[in-house]
């Protein structure tokens, strides 16, 4: 389990939260849970939906289950080497995790969304076929 971040999840930025990625429109300090969200959960050509007191930790909890890798996992995402994933941190404004991922050479790793990691799997698994 990731630890819970004691600094607050920008308002306006994005989020998952049941099976979809929505943005934060306000945030209140809590004494135990350290922050409580409100998110608005507009679909397209659907119902809205705000979500009151969402904690910090409910978030953090959501981002894990959306990870698609996970840090340590191996990857194939070129043509001859395995990397592997060295980190990743959630990027507010496009709702998805960045990933930092191990380079062919040591100072040489590469950062990239989530989108990216896959399309280079998947270009690297075709390859290969």
């Amino acid at each position: 389990m990731t630890a819970i971040p004691k600094t607050p999840c920008p308002v306006r930025g994005l989020v998952p939260w049941l099976g979809g990625v929505w943005p934060i429109v306000a945030r209140k300090p809590h004494p135990v849970l350290l922050w409580l969200y409100v998110i608005d959960q507009k679909q397209v050509n659907g119902p809205r939906a705000f979500h009151y007191n969402v904690s910090q930790e409910d978030i953090v909890k959501e981002m894990e289950l959306c990870a698609k890798y996970k840090v340590g996992e191996a990857i194939q995402i070129g043509a001859f080497n395995m990397s592997r994933i060295m980190a990743r941190k959630w990027d507010f404004e496009r709702g998805m995790f960045k990933y930092m991922v191990e380079g062919t050479r040591a100072g040489r790793d590469w950062t990239m969304h989530e989108d990216e990691v896959e399309r280079r799997i998947k270009a690297a698994t075709e390859d290969h076929a």
